[in-house]
């Protein structure tokens, strides 16, 4: 009789390595044993992400913090934990590395009222010492030659269960953080830039910080909205406030509706006396609505209609126009010696500042001012130089 084969093992899920909290109680377990790691191991560094529902849903909302606390990660769900103070505190205790930190930043002062401690950023890293691609995905084929899934990316966060995957993709953007952080950290210090990367991460959270978080005064004034007049306006914002209402009662994005481009369009059609036609695809409802408020703005009549916005003058005078062209430019010869994209030396806006105030130089971070000093010179030796040159007199005609 001839033996039984042996015995397959039977298949076992994926083993995970970290943990879902959506418990207080979980939560200030997984704070305390890992604030009890991080001590014991002597690691100084703790690792932040977040997930929303931004594309999905009206009202934004932090759908998952995902941590890295010394080889140990949580995901944990704020929707079912509001009171997350333990791992704040937690978060503050060390040095706080994110990958494009300003979403995430926003987000946790909008929700928490909470801004960290001390934050450092990869992303910021990577740019100044030169990588052209500083996504993370990219950063992580580049340097560490992984390749992680982007399929979650656009996701509806605010989904429970959240699927396998979904966590997987969640996990993986603070599990190579620190990494890819000694990857670029060691390249500044070699380059000599390391208190640039200081400087420009407290630059950020100073920037995020000072934002207003009370709603913008006419949120309907969107972009290209100032070259429209008084009719365009109107309507402008009776769609706006339409669309508001819409995504309001369906719980959906306001783009998904109508987006800010296409009703500056309608605006200008509307405004030139052309005729206007609901998108193809809208439900009858809809389109009605979208008649009637075109009506309602016609009855209100002119006096009723918002004004356009008197600009604010430029202030800067030819010269000074002229002299920021030629800082841009010794701008950009720098950038191309330091290997570095020139905006980050300070964009053309922020030229403009530097140029035509009279304490223009406290827009720029301070080794942002002193790459640029010699240039600012060199505008000032050639200004001074064109100022002090005579004048050639024409002898008279006799």
């Amino acid at each position: 009789m001839s033996e039984a084969p042996p015995a397959q093992p039977t298949p076992t899920a994926a083993v995970r390595d970290f943990e879902f909290i959506s418990t207080l109680e979980h939560l200030e377990c997984w704070v305390a044993e890992s604030d009890a790691h991080m001590q014991a191991i002597g690691e100084t560094r703790v690792c932040l992400d977040t997930e929303a529902d931004s594309l999905h849903h009206y009202h934004e909302k932090l759908c998952l913090l995902q941590v890295a606390c010394g080889g140990r990660f949580a995901l944990v769900d704020p929707l079912a934990v509001t009171d997350v103070k333990c791992l704040l505190a937690l978060l503050d205790r060390y040095e706080l590395w994110f990958h494009g930190a300003d979403y995430d930043l926003t987000m946790l002062r909008r929700t928490y009222n909470w801004e960290p401690r001390l934050i450092r950023d990869t992303q910021i890293a990577a740019r100044l010492t030169g990588s052209r691609q500083f996504g993370l995905a990219a950063l992580l084929q580049n340097v560490l030659d992984v390749t992680v899934s982007k399929a979650s990316q656009k996701a509806d966060w605010s989904r429970r269960p959240l699927p396998d995957h979904m966590l997987s993709y969640a996990v993986d953007d603070v599990r190579y953080l620190l990494k890819i952080a000694d990857h670029f950290v060691a390249i500044l210090r070699e380059k000599g830039r390391h208190s640039w990367f200081e400087e420009s991460c407290r630059e950020l959270q100073t920037d995020v910080a000072a934002r207003s978080l009370a709603p913008r005064e006419d949120p309907w004034r969107v972009q290209g909205s100032g070259r429209l007049h008084s009719k365009g306006l109107a309507i402008l914002k009776a769609m706006w406030e339409w669309r508001e209402g819409i995504a309001e009662e369906r719980d959906m994005p306001c783009y998904r509706i109508m987006s800010n481009k296409q009703m500056v369009a309608y605006a200008e059609i509307f405004e030139a006396g052309g005729v206007m036609e609901p998108p193809g695809g809208w439900r009858p409802r809809w389109k009605k609505e979208f008649h009637d408020l075109i009506a309602d703005v016609f009855r209100q009549g002119q006096s009723a209609w918002p004004q356009r916005q008197k600009k604010v003058k430029c202030r800067m005078s030819d010269a000074q126009r002229d002299a920021v062209d030629r800082l841009c430019v010794h701008r950009d010869r720098i950038a191309v010696t330091l290997e570095i994209e020139g905006s980050l030396l300070g964009s053309r806006s922020t030229l403009e500042q530097v140029i035509s105030e009279p304490d223009g130089l406290m827009h720029l971070m301070s080794w942002q001012a002193e790459i640029l000093a010699p240039a600012m010179l060199d505008l000032a030796a050639a200004e001074s130089a064109t100022e002090a040159s005579p004048v050639a007199e024409t002898a008279p005609d006799l």
